[in-house]
Formats: structure tokens, sequence, C-alpha cells
């Protein structure tokens, strides 16, 4: 589209779409280009180095698709790789780190000394970077990182009913349970898709899906006046038709999914 401008938003896979739909719902009229890593899902396994490659190679295909604001709808790339891209891609993009950006939003209406659970890619809690960047905001807040390595296998292969996912999760919500979590910090865009899961097995607790604070401050930080004909296009490295399968529980696409293979 001439003139027209795109937001960019990534993931490893279908986890971003939940960030999307809430893109969407605030932004109607916008255009978006989504790019799901499918080929190298998931990235929460992965070395930092890798991640950053993989990530700067969708930042450079966003560049040729005149995107100029991006907004990395996936945690484990906010943790481990976006204070390298923010100087490699300064003044080319305008770059809405999904952490840095919620981390505030996280904790409101929290009083100190409650506790705050992350479960999260083993990637991400590593980083510790969810505790670095709530700390800016409340020190006395106590912050547990929970290693959910497996979660994001059972939402791109739709493993939701199967007894060894049910065992995964109830383990994963042991320890926040143990550790008297007052907030699940759902730290991972593929996790929403387990929400219902969740509830029905911890209901004693809140769920903060970081989607909703993310996609105002984008709202807030753009000119939509430049990309506002309400286009969208969909791009994966792999498997175009399973994608699309497993997106449908947070966003039915229509058009048909591109698959490219970046270098």
């Amino acid at each position: 589209m001439i003139n027209q401008e795109y937001i960019g938003v990534l993931d490893s896979g279908v986890g971003g779409l939940s960030v999307l739909s809430e893109l969407k719902s605030q932004m109607d009229s916008a255009n978006f280009i989504y790019f799901g890593d499918t080929k190298n899902m998931p990235y929460g396994t992965k070395t930092t180095e890798e991640i950053f490659e993989y990530t700067k190679n969708i930042l450079n295909f966003f560049l040729e698709k005149n995107v100029k604001n991006v907004v990395f709808a996936c945690n484990t790339t906010s943790a481990v790789a976006y204070d390298r891209l923010k100087i490699e891609f300064n003044n080319k993009l305008n770059i809405f780190p999904l952490i840095q950006s919620v981390a505030s939003c996280a904790i409101d209406g929290l009083k100190d000394d409650d506790c705050v659970a992350i479960m999260a890619t083993k990637a991400t809690i590593n980083s510790k970077k969810y505790e670095e960047e709530i700390k800016k905001y409340n020190e006395k807040i106590k912050v547990i990182g929970i290693d959910c390595t497996g979660f994001v296998e059972i939402v791109e292969n739709r493993l939701y009913q199967e007894q060894s996912s049910l065992d995964l999760i109830e383990e994963k919500l042991k320890i926040a349970k143990e550790n008297n979590a007052k907030r699940i910090v759902l730290g991972c865009t593929h996790y929403p898709y387990l929400l219902d899961i969740l509830k029905k097995k911890f209901q004693q607790v809140e769920y903060f899906n970081p989607a909703q604070a993310l996609a105002k401050k984008v709202k807030n930080s753009i000119d939509l006046t430049k990309c506002n004909q309400g286009e969208m296009e969909f791009f994966v490295s792999k498997n175009p038709d399973e994608f699309k399968l497993s997106a449908k529980t947070f966003f039915d696409i229509k058009k048909d999914v591109q698959c490219i293979n970046l270098k």
C-alpha cells in the first residue's frame, strides 16, 4: 500500500496472536503484519544468540514491508534480545518490548510483600527480566519465576486434554500455590490459551494477561493516521495450515497464511 505504514507483530508461533487480538480490538483500523517463527519454535529453549538472530531476521523482513512500529509479542525475545536489537535498529524501527512495557501494570493493586508468580519459558525465567522490571516499581514485591517448559508445545500442538499436559500444568501451579501467590503473570503469549485450564485448577489467584496493557501502550504511542486502512497480513516460517488451525482459539484468520524462509 502506497504511503501506508504497518505495525509489525512477532512471536515464535501462535502465542502472539493473543496480543494481536487485543491490538486489533483497540486499533481496529490499523494495518498489521504478523510473523510467527514456527520453524524455530519454541524460543524459550533456544540460546540467547539464536533468539537474537531469529528476531533480527524478522525485523529486517519487517523493514522490507514498510513497518515502522514493531510489537514484540514474545516475552522471551523481550527478555533476552531487546536491548541489543534496540541499538541495532535504532532510528529504523520503534520497538515495543512486552515485559518492559507492562511490568508496572503487572503489579497494580498488589501490596508490599505480596507474591507475584511469573509463569514463563526457561529463557525468560533465567533472564530474571520480569523481576528486574517489577522491582523498579516496588522493591518489596516478592517475585518468583516458574519455568513452564512444555506449555508452548501444548498450545502449538493442541494437546489440551492430554493427561501429561494436565499433569504438567498441575505441577507448575503447585509452585505458585506453595508460595501463596496473589497473582500469576502469564509470561508467555501462548499461555492465555491455557487460561481456562489454569483457572479450573487454581481459582484462588488473579491471572494477569499482559496483552491488554501492551496494546494500550502501543495505541497511545503511535500515529495511527499513517496506518489506518485495516489491512492484515500473516507470515510464518513453517506449517502455515497448522498455524492457522492452532490460531482459532484467539484469532480466526480469514486470509491465507504465507510461508517464507528467512535466512
